[in-house]
């Protein structure tokens, strides 16, 4: 689509969103004609905000030591079948 100097000014919000999304958007001025393109394309995923998914006063440290321990638990009781299945 190509717009005129005077609709880019009155849409140029529009136009900059519409770009980004990668549509192409272009106008002319003085008989030139312009292309507005964004640097990159924005991804939607890249919007997103993180969620807090935790209970409030939750520490990351306490979740990376409880499966620390469930690793040694998991371990310690794999070892233990195995010996109980060699001794058989």
């Amino acid at each position: 689509m190509t717009l005129t100097i005077s609709k880019v000014r009155q849409n140029l919000f529009s136009l900059a969103e519409a770009a980004a999304r990668g549509e192409r958007v272009e106008f002319s001025y003085q008989g030139t004609t312009f292309r507005l393109v964004a640097e990159k394309k924005v991804s939607k995923l890249s919007r997103l905000k993180p969620m807090d998914i935790f209970a409030p006063g939750f520490n990351p440290d306490d979740l990376e030591r409880a499966l620390e321990e469930n690793s040694k638990e998991a371990l310690a009781a794999w070892e233990r079948n195995q010996e109980k299945l060699e001794t058989r």
